[in-house]
């Protein structure tokens, strides 16, 4: 497709870049250039819109053009939830890297501070002379409170970026599927 799909998703300007790509070459790598489906029908949606004509009447002409290309309502409503799928399975994706890099980050220093609190503890019946290794490895457990902290918060915040953009493109594409249904 030579239109870049955040001219006809208008509801993605603000949203975090990085999970608004992800989600939008979701939906490219299910475009076939050979079919009008979907995505062409709302690029003309669009392109009649920006000329000041309204929705109801957008839809139709935009349907009415595109059938005669083959275009069914059933077709377009089964393209459009294809595109709902490949949003879907991003989603799934990046739950299963979220979880991977919680994994990763959090619990697996949270299994960190466990095993030097047991140094620790073996240390502290040891002469005076382990005394000073104790206190390193105290230090290194509140340093990693700090980053398993940090981790959380950038780790959330991720999350919400992504959640929030796949939010915006899926009831985008809902509310289109709805009016599909209303107006053809």
């Amino acid at each position: 497709m030579t239109t870049d799909l955040r001219d006809i998703f208008s509801g993605t300007d603000g949203l975090d870049e990085k999970s608004l790509n992800a989600l939008l070459r979701a939906i490219k790598s299910k475009h076939d250039v050979n079919s009008f489906d979907y995505l062409k029908f709302k690029q003309a949606v669009k392109a009649l819109s920006n000329i000041d004509m309204d929705n109801v009447t957008s839809y139709k002409s935009a349907f009415m053009t595109a059938s005669t290309m083959g275009l069914s309502k059933e077709s377009l409503l089964k393209s459009a939830n294809k595109y709902i799928y490949a949003l879907e399975n991003e989603r799934e994706s990046f739950a299963e890297a979220l979880l991977s890099q919680k994994d990763l980050k959090i619990d697996g220093r949270k299994g960190e501070v466990e095993g030097l609190t047991q140094k620790i503890a073996l240390h502290k019946n040891k002469i005076k002379e382990l005394e000073r290794e104790i206190e390193i490895f105290q230090n290194r457990i509140d340093t990693v409170d700090q980053d398993v902290e940090t981790a959380q918060l950038k780790i959330d915040s991720t999350k919400e970026k992504f959640l929030k953009a796949y939010d915006v493109i899926t009831k985008e594409i809902k509310d289109d599927i709805t009016s599909i249904n209303q107006i053809l």
